[in-house]
C-alpha cells in the first residue's frame, strides 16, 4: 500500500504550497495537491474557490489575478499560492503526483503543462468532474486518470470504466462498508481511499485491497 500526502500532508505544513509538497516528499510515496484557474488565465494550485480560507485575502479565485494572488501568504506561513507550473519544477522526481482538476475548462492546459515540464514522475490527472476526465482521455488516451467518486455517485466503478480511468478514488468508509473495493478490483482499478486519520484504518484498508491511502499527515502504514 502507498502514501499520498494530500495537499502536501496539509495537517504539518500549508496546504497546497511548495513547502508541503516538498517536505512531505520524504514521508510519503505520492504527493496530492488542487488545480483550478485564476482570474488572469494561469493555472493555481489552491483547493477552495474561494482564497478566503488559507491566505489573509477575499476573493474568488476566478476573479483574482495571479498578480493579485501572489500579493497574500498561506495560512500564516511565508508560502504563496504556486501556479501549476512553478509546483511541478518543485516536486522532487521520487514521489507520484496526484493532479486534482478542481474546475472545468482546465484540462488541455493541464496537459500542455505537464508536456511543458516533462516530468520523471507518475502523474494522475483526478477529478470529481467527468467532463475533465473525458477531455483528458480525447487528448492524451495514455495519461493515467482517476475518477473521485462523489457521495451521490450511484455506479461510480461502472462510471470509471465508461470514461477509460485507471485509479478510482473514494472516502475511506465506503471502501469499507460497500462492494466498491472488489468491484473496482474485477475490472483493474487501482483503488485510492481519502482521508484517514489513524494508522489502523490504513491497514483495513489495505486488507480490504484499496492501493493507495491519503492523509493530512504521515501515517505509518
Amino acid at each position: 500500500m502507498r502514501l499520498i500526502a494530500h495537499r502536501g500532508f496539509a495537517s504539518t505544513a500549508p496546504e497546497n504550497t511548495i513547502r508541503a509538497v516538498q517536505s512531505a516528499a520524504d514521508r510519503a510515496d505520492a504527493v496530492e495537491f488542487d488545480v483550478r484557474r485564476c482570474g488572469s488565465g494561469e493555472l493555481v494550485v489552491v483547493h477552495d474557490e474561494t482564497i478566503d480560507r488559507v491566505t489573509d485575502g477575499t476573493g474568488t479565485v476566478t476573479e483574482t489575478s495571479l498578480e493579485d494572488l501572489e500579493r497574500y501568504t498561506v495560512l500564516e506561513s511565508d508560502e504563496r499560492i504556486p501556479t501549476l507550473a512553478e509546483m511541478l519544477e518543485a516536486v522532487p522526481s521520487t514521489v507520484e503526483i496526484n493532479l486534482e482538476m478542481k474546475a472545468p475548462g482546465i484540462a488541455a492546459d493541464v496537459l500542455a503543462a505537464l508536456e511543458d515540464a516533462d516530468l520523471e514522475n507518475r502523474v494522475v490527472t483526478t477529478s470529481f468532474l467527468e467532463s475533465e476526465l473525458r477531455a483528458i482521455r480525447e487528448i492524451d488516451p495514455e495519461q493515467p486518470t482517476g475518477l473521485l467518486a462523489s457521495r451521490h455517485q450511484e455506479r461510480p466503478v461502472t462510471t470509471a470504466v465508461e470514461l477509460d480511468c485507471d485509479v478510482i478514488g473514494a472516502n475511506y468508509w465506503r471502501c469499507l462498508s460497500t462492494r466498491l473495493v472488489p468491484r473496482a478490483k474485477q475490472v483493474g482499478l487501482e483503488i485510492h481511499a481519502w482521508s484517514l486519520e489513524r494508522s489502523l484504518t490504513a491497514k483495513l484498508l489495505g486488507l480490504r485491497g484499496v492501493d493507495c491511502v491519503s492523509a493530512d499527515r504521515p501515517l505509518r502504514i
